[in-house]
């Protein structure tokens, strides 16, 4: 069987879950990608062995906002593919699977319309993405979904959002977000974490216990919530915590200015690393902080889970509903909420039980693994191309 994959860039975390999936006996995958990378990535992306077509079209660099409760305004790329239809019709696909709600996937649509071929919809919402989104948005990926054969979902904010846009639940497959976990564990059994945490302290003053916050330093992330949040937990339990970003983005002046702002060690920043290297971030902390205001998933809270270590994971993950479990490894609070958020960062910082969580955080993560999330999408693209006509 020929199937399509279309999404927007080659992410290295993706390569693995593209792999199994090519190793699917009987099958030929080809994978149609809209750009190497975007403005605000600087991967390093080894996609050898896998087919990959890059696909003619234009990236545009645009601002969006949710709207409700929680507004977060952020720039993203928007692709438009226009040579898709071109660059499907020479591989000839029996099977389309199609990621996101744009251009992309309406344009996905009109080749498998006009050829007879099964779509799958490969979706990203979380809770937050679709209750900021206007009636046009949720109108027109209604529509979207309505006419997609299969919908794979990343768990199980997905699986209920994708209901309430009314998608039968026979036709949704669940694939929850999987990291490059054997990838991880390479990387990390190369690390020292003990030496990264003492060249911390050497270089920047760091205290005995990190708590790391990981990732793009964007509104979207919650990174002022954070700080601000962070402000309000006792200055006896902070005293003995260094609180360290590592990330680049806009808002890497606001944490600089914050770590000047505070005692020595407090609040410390190292610019964006590679994704190889963050390993021994990992394994130089003692907990991690996902403090998001919007994300269709996080990425960071597997890879902190499979370094045996428990996280503080904000209620607006998309993963929060199946990563993290209170009290067993980890804990889940709203940085929309200022007390709230404080008082869930002095009961991490203050918690006897990191050990035990940690062990409890691996565990949890042999349960994300890439396979797992390929053999979703597997199922999904098999149903697709036996399921009957979608009306």
């Amino acid at each position: 069987m020929r199937v399509a994959l279309v999404t927007n860039i080659p992410a290295p975390y993706r390569l693995p879950v593209f792999r199994a999936l090519a190793a699917t006996p009987g099958w030929v995958l080809r994978i149609f990608v809209s750009a190497e990378r975007e403005f605000d990535r600087s991967w390093r992306v080894d996609a050898s062995g896998l087919d990959l077509e890059r696909v003619r079209g234009l990236a545009l660099r645009a601002r969006s906002a949710t709207r409700g409760a929680i507004r977060v305004e952020q720039r993203t790329t928007r692709h438009l593919p226009f040579g898709l239809l071109a660059s499907l019709a020479r591989f000839g696909p029996q099977v389309v699977v199609s990621g996101e709600l744009g251009a992309r996937t309406w344009l996905a649509l009109l080749y498998c319309r006009v050829f007879g071929v099964p779509l799958v919809v490969w979706s990203y919402h979380s809770r937050v993405s679709i209750s900021g989104a206007g009636p046009v948005r949720r109108a027109l990926a209604r529509a979207l979904l309505r006419r997609a054969r299969a919908v794979i979902g990343m768990g199980s904010q997905a699986r209920r959002v994708l209901e309430r846009l009314g998608v039968p639940p026979g036709r949704i497959f669940d694939a929850p977000n999987a990291c490059d976990h054997d990838g991880l564990m390479r990387a990390l059994a190369r690390s020292d974490g003990e030496a990264r945490r003492q060249e911390l302290e050497i270089e920047y003053g760091a205290r005995k216990r990190i708590a790391l916050v990981a990732g793009r330093l964007v509104p979207a992330k919650g990174i002022s919530p954070l700080l601000s949040a962070w402000r309000l937990v006792p200055e006896e339990v902070r005293a003995g915590w260094t609180l360290l970003f590592v990330g680049s983005g806009p808002l890497a002046g606001r944490v600089q200015a914050e770590s000047g702002g505070r005692p020595p060690g407090e609040v410390l920043f190292v610019p964006g690393v590679q994704p190889e290297e963050l390993a021994s971030y990992y394994a130089a902390c003692r907990l991690l902080i996902f403090p998001t205001l919007s994300e269709p998933w996080g990425l960071v809270v597997n890879e902190a889970l499979a370094c045996g270590r428990p996280v503080l994971c904000s209620v607006h993950a998309g993963c929060a509903d199946d990563l993290v479990q209170p009290g067993v490894n980890g804990w889940l609070a709203d940085p929309a909420d200022p007390d709230d958020f404080a008082r869930a960062l002095e009961v991490a910082l203050t918690s006897n039980e990191l050990e035990r969580l940690g062990e409890a955080a691996r565990r949890t993560a042999e349960r994300f693994r890439p396979e797992a999330m390929a053999e979703g999408m597997r199922r999904a693209v098999v149903a697709a191309a036996f399921l009957g006509d979608v009306p």
